[in-house]
């Protein structure tokens, strides 16, 4: 069976700068995929692709066996692809729930409404406290909750997160993944790009570690840990 998301021989990048060069990666279908590498090294950019937020030059992304590329950012995410992007992208000036709201409309049908934004607030009951509170007035790993929140109100099939530990505090980014990890157990797909390697390397099913927009080593986490594609990547080993 194939992939549910597929990157096939993938080209792009930003003006005339090509940061990805011939890029291909597979998600299955309930997995979590890790993307791994230092700075620069395309984690951001094959995000961007996958959501539509940046044009393909070559290759082909497909969902699900068809072709998405080409396609908008709101089509993209109408057929649950949904990125959380570095930086969260809440609305500062509205308040908790009004930003939960927009998450719970741009997810359509099937389940209720109030039964998804129920099942949020059971997933992160400290937003529950803060449904009155100005979203921009909230505490960095309030505001990374309030954004996965919105993401999966959207109704995803599968999750694209950008860095959702920048900036926070270890106890907090603790508290997250366990909440990524209650949105696996719920059969989500999800593309992580992670610094933290502790946590990536725990939550993930399949890691791929890239340099320079390329792909360096694929594999089990496992297989990773102690693998010389990794000491050179971050440690810039070898």
């Amino acid at each position: 069976m194939p992939p549910l998301l597929e990157v096939d021989a993938v080209t792009s990048g930003y003006g005339k700068v090509e940061i990805l060069h011939d890029l291909t990666i597979g998600v299955p279908e309930g997995a979590v995929v890790a993307l791994l590498g230092p700075n620069g090294a395309g984690k951001t950019t094959t995000l961007n692709v996958i959501s539509g937020t940046l044009p393909v030059w070559q290759g082909e992304v497909r969902y699900d066996g068809e072709r998405l590329d080409g396609q908008s950012v709101y089509d993209i995410a109408r057929r649950g692809i949904i990125l959380v992007p570095e930086g969260r992208g809440i609305f500062p000036g509205l308040n908790v729930r009004e930003n939960l709201e927009i998450g719970v409309r741009a997810g359509g049908g099937g389940e209720s409404r109030s039964a998804r934004l129920e099942s949020v607030l059971e997933t992160f009951p400290r937003l529950r406290e803060r449904l009155s509170q100005a979203a921009g007035t909230l505490s960095g790993g309030e505001q990374q909750m309030l954004a996965l929140s919105r993401a999966f109100l959207g109704n995803p099939r599968v999750l694209l997160l950008d860095e959702i530990s920048m900036g926070l505090a270890p106890r907090i980014v603790e508290q997250l993944f366990e909440s990524v990890d209650e949105l696996r157990r719920r059969g989500l797909t999800i593309v992580l790009v992670e610094q933290y390697l502790t946590y990536a390397l725990r939550f993930a099913d399949i890691c791929y570690v890239l340099s320079k927009g390329r792909i360096e080593f694929c594999g089990e986490p496992d297989e990773l840990r102690d693998s010389e594609a990794l000491a050179s990547s971050y440690l810039g080993a070898g």
